[in-house]
């Protein structure tokens, strides 16, 4: 995307009240929210949106975004589902869930601690943390299933065990959904 399209995009081009309340806007927030943006930035998916910490690299694949430093990870992937979900199905669908989870820790020689039932984006939510060894470091993987319509969610980070969990609890409390 090439700056003069974004600034087309944004800038109104008639009305010179509207250019200067933009500029102004822009000025204030430069000046007064510098803190803010170095904490973080929001991250576009298809059907979702997340704040990601600053200077993490962002990369996109297929309908997966993801943000990483070092062994640490967050990540956004949207799956279809085969049939829609609806909040009355939630107990019919935790168990599949459960296992969907349980087959993540085999596959990374680990174990499933802490499953619980979260509310994400409004939506009520599976979240799992999975505890597991990977080239002589203690991780923990935590995912959460968020479902809506057909679409299915996964929200992933990876943290040392014991270490941070900010970037983790920030992709958990900021994603949000659009408007269906």
């Amino acid at each position: 995307m090439s700056f003069r399209w974004f600034a087309s995009s944004c800038v109104p081009e008639r009305n010179r009240r509207k250019q200067a309340v933009l500029g102004l806007t822009l000025l204030v927030a430069a000046g007064c929210g510098g803190g803010a943006a170095q904490k973080g930035y929001v991250v576009q998916g298809t059907g979702f949106a997340f704040e990601a910490p600053a200077h993490w690299p962002v990369t996109r694949k297929g309908r997966e975004v993801q943000a990483a430093q070092g062994t640490r990870l967050i990540s956004v992937a949207l799956f279809p589902l085969q049939r829609r979900f609806s909040p009355g199905l939630w107990d019919k669908v935790v168990p599949e869930l459960d296992r969907a989870a349980a087959a993540v820790a085999r596959q990374q020689q680990g174990t499933v601690i802490d499953p619980r039932a979260v509310t994400i984006a409004g939506q009520k939510a599976r979240r799992y943390d999975i505890a597991y060894a990977r080239d002589g470091k203690q991780l923990v993987e935590r995912i959460a299933f968020v479902l809506r319509g057909k679409s299915e969610y996964l929200l992933l980070c990876r943290y040392e065990r014991g270490g941070n969990t900010e970037a983790c609890d920030r992709l958990l409390t900021s994603f949000r959904l659009a408007a269906a």
